[in-house]
């Protein structure tokens, strides 16, 4: 048998230590909120933890424009192991600081800014790690080390849980920041101009939000986000273990998203491969999939069915980030790609809070199933509206404004 021949991105050195270092920070990053749990509901109780989690989500997502502007000025690479580091700081002060609310809170905070550069540097520096013909390869690579992570991660916390002290999961847990770190700032990648790192951040912030406005297409897709992360994501998760817990029988919450994480790896690795004429479409009828399973969960089919639904579920939310980001880095001004990953970050993740809020304070009032019945409809009436705007259906600029620009 012959051997196989490994993908051609994996042929460049930068792109080899952004994958590893990546890789290592996202261990760390799936592993630390399985150590939080360990030590901060142990000793503080559900509220405090919930506090902790939802500080550091909110802070990733207030400072992500912020970070976007910044990207353009320094070295993506560098912009990444520092924030390895800000991760390794503060996990070290959860291991070794005092045992108070406010202590943690800060942390999270710290943690949560720190990490809003991670998206939008690890997108801007991959067109410069790689030629524009493996942009796509490269960005399924990413993601599926990514998802292996998210698969590893947690079960790995839990391990060190049960046989280790929390503290001691969590020096663990900043040796993998450390060495993610360290293997980033072996990218060299090319330095900013002179002409941008003088460019004041109000003036890249403005320039990428231009960058935004003028492609109707890219303005569509994140519009739509921003209505599907609180209305249809968030409802989804907040009541998938109530539903599971109260309709079926056997771990199915925790079988559910096996199946999403599995299917996310069958989607990179599909995504690593196949090139379709038209990526959007592809892209937004695999979102789809998700109301379906919404809706088969308020109805309680039978649980292979829900199963398999997360399994295509996983897959459709995988190739559509790939694409997505893959359409991003062709079509952006390179010094403007952080800014407009930074509105997407937003526009994805800045309202999510909100929805699992109201979705859990619904289900209180109405029942979960109304709620998910609810959220499936938003899922299903925006899935598909995108793909009237041009350039949505290809992810990409028209002929004619192309031309233009």
């Amino acid at each position: 048998m012959g051997s196989r021949v490994p993908p051609p991105s994996l042929r460049h050195r930068g792109f080899r230590f952004f994958l590893g270092g990546g890789g290592a920070g996202e261990l760390g990053s799936e592993m630390l909120p399985v150590a939080m749990v360990g030590l901060v509901l142990a000793e503080h109780g559900p509220l405090v933890l919930g506090l902790v989690l939802g500080a550091r989500g909110a802070a990733g997502s207030l400072c992500a424009l912020l970070s976007g502007a910044l990207l353009s000025r320094v070295r993506k690479s560098t912009a990444l192991a520092a924030d390895g580091l800000v991760q390794c700081a503060s996990v070290l002060g959860f291991a070794l600081g005092p045992d108070t609310a406010a202590w943690f809170l800060g942390l999270a905070l710290i943690g949560g800014a720190a990490g809003s550069v991670s998206e939008p540097a690890a997108v801007s520096v991959t067109p410069l790690l790689v030629p524009g013909q493996r942009l796509q390869e490269a960005n399924a690579l990413r993601s599926v080390v990514g998802r292996t992570m998210g698969v590893t991660g947690p079960a790995a916390a839990g391990v060190l849980l049960a046989v280790l002290d929390a503290r001691t999961a969590f020096l663990v847990v900043a040796g993998a920041f450390a060495l993610g770190a360290a293997a980033l700032l072996c990218v060299r990648e090319e330095a900013p101009g002179p002409d941008r790192v003088s460019q004041p951040i109000g003036a890249n912030l403005r320039a990428g939000l231009r960058e935004v406005v003028r492609r109707p297409w890219v303005l569509a897709i994140i519009a739509v986000a921003t209505v599907q992360a609180p209305a249809t994501l968030a409802p989804g998760f907040t009541l998938l273990p109530i539903v599971a817990a109260d309709s079926y029988a056997g771990p199915v919450y925790g079988l559910a998203l096996s199946c999403m994480s599995a299917g996310q790896l069958l989607g990179g690795l599909v995504a690593a491969r196949w090139s379709p004429a038209r990526p959007g479409l592809v892209s937004l009828t695999g979102v789809l999939a998700y109301p379906l399973v919404l809706l088969g969960l308020a109805a309680t089919v039978p649980a292979w069915l829900l199963l398999a639904g997360y399994t295509v579920t996983g897959a459709g939310f995988m190739l559509f980030g790939v694409y997505w980001y893959t359409a991003l880095q062709r079509a952006v001004p390179q010094d403007l790609l952080g800014v407009v990953v930074g509105v997407d970050q937003v526009g994805s993740f800045g309202l999510e809070p909100v929805g699992y809020a109201v979705a859990g304070a619904l289900a209180e009032t109405v029942g979960p199933r109304p709620v998910l019945v609810g959220a499936a409809a938003v899922g299903l009436l925006t899935a598909l509206v995108p793909l009237a705007v041009p350039g949505v259906p290809r992810l990409a600029d028209s002929p004619a404004a192309a031309a233009v620009r």
